[in-house]
């Protein structure tokens, strides 16, 4: 099977390797059909992660090839998305529903094999999977474009609104206008904020939260962005602030945002951010979380809302790219000339129906 290959920073390319086998009773081989570029995978293609050379990618949806001799949710001819990280689904972790903290957690990638490809393993596959209510046929490039992002930034952003403690009538400010960031401003104005605002650096960007009825303020990594809300939010802070970023900038931006009493969640990846002095926190009475999404946990919500009409996040997606061209999809993310890149991948083997 053909698969994206990291070589090294900067270097992307498809190589053929061995396909996968089913090697225990729980596992899955899934034809993947789609699959996303995050912005993580950019954190090796950029040098800033030592990342080892191998296949990639961790966002895919696709139909069930073979299932091993234990498994009960799916059968050959499914159409399933996964999400970021496969869990077993009954660890105590699992059943609190904090799946990326499962005590089998692995990720595609790096436990696995990456899902830019056109097959992957899925261990756990009845704990990870989610059956999607559509035939394979039908899952077109459009589709995708709403699915994808499901399985891991609108989950991310979700999760972040969910640290925040978002609630109804909630101010609300969102440091990032990334793919997350922008996901984190939607889910909280799903859950019911009053008001959400979104603070970003690049208006293309910006412009595609505006679309979902976001409000949006330009700013430069210079800006004081508590100044920048107080003047429009009658000189009081935010109730409830998301960090999308993970860089210090960013951080110490989102702290500055929050109200006495109020919150903040984080769900941007720390990259050398300093450690956290605790009168800052004592001194505002602020209350602060922050993780990995457990995908898993709301990944069955977002495919119902999906097929219901109630959520339509393919405004993250810029481009479908035919497989051949993943470099490509790489070099636009990491340029910042594409917000999110999905590829779509077409199998040469025509896979066993049911």
């Amino acid at each position: 099977m053909l698969t994206a290959w990291f070589s090294g920073a900067g270097r992307i390319d498809v190589r053929e390797v061995d396909d996968p086998v089913i090697v225990d009773p729980l596992d899955v081989i899934v034809d993947i059909t789609f699959a996303g570029i995050c912005g993580s995978d950019l954190w090796g293609y950029r040098g800033l992660l030592n990342r080892p050379a191998g296949s990639t990618g961790h966002e895919f949806i696709g139909r069930v090839r073979e299932i091993g001799r234990d498994v009960r949710s799916v059968v050959p001819g499914d159409s399933v998305i996964a999400p970021f990280v496969y869990s077993d689904g009954t660890c105590t972790e699992c059943r609190r529903g904090l799946h990326s903290h499962c005590a089998n957690v692995g990720r595609w990638g790096k436990e696995v094999s990456g899902a830019q490809a056109e097959r992957i393993r899925v261990p756990y596959a009845d704990a990870t999977l989610v059956k999607l209510p559509w035939d394979s046929s039908d899952i077109d490039a459009e589709l995708a474009r709403k699915l994808v992002p499901l399985t891991d930034v609108f989950a991310t952003g979700t999760h972040g609104a969910v640290l925040a403690g978002v609630g109804d009538g909630d101010v609300v400010a969102v440091v990032g206008d990334g793919a997350v960031g922008i996901s984190a401003a939607i889910a909280s104005a799903r859950i019911g904020a009053e008001r959400v605002i979104l603070f970003g650096e690049q208006i293309s960007r910006l412009s595609v939260a505006a679309e979902h009825g976001i409000e949006t303020v330009l700013i430069t990594r210079d800006d004081d962005v508590s100044e920048r809300l107080r003047a429009i939010n009658d000189d009081v802070l935010a109730d409830r602030v998301i960090e999308c970023v993970g860089l210090q900038s960013a951080f110490d931006g989102a702290l500055s945002l929050v109200r006495p009493g109020g919150s903040m969640g984080f769900v941007g990846v720390p990259h050398g951010v300093d450690e956290l002095a605790p009168m800052r926190i004592f001194d505002n009475e602020t209350r602060i979380a922050g993780g990995v999404a457990p995908a898993r946990h709301y990944l069955e919500q977002f495919v119902e809302d999906t097929a219901a009409g109630r959520l339509d996040v393919s405004t993250l997606i810029d481009s479908v790219l035919p497989f051949e061209e993943v470099a490509a999809g790489y070099e636009a993310m990491s340029s910042g000339s594409a917000l999110k890149v999905v590829v779509s991948i077409a199998s040469r083997e025509t896979p066993t129906g049911r």
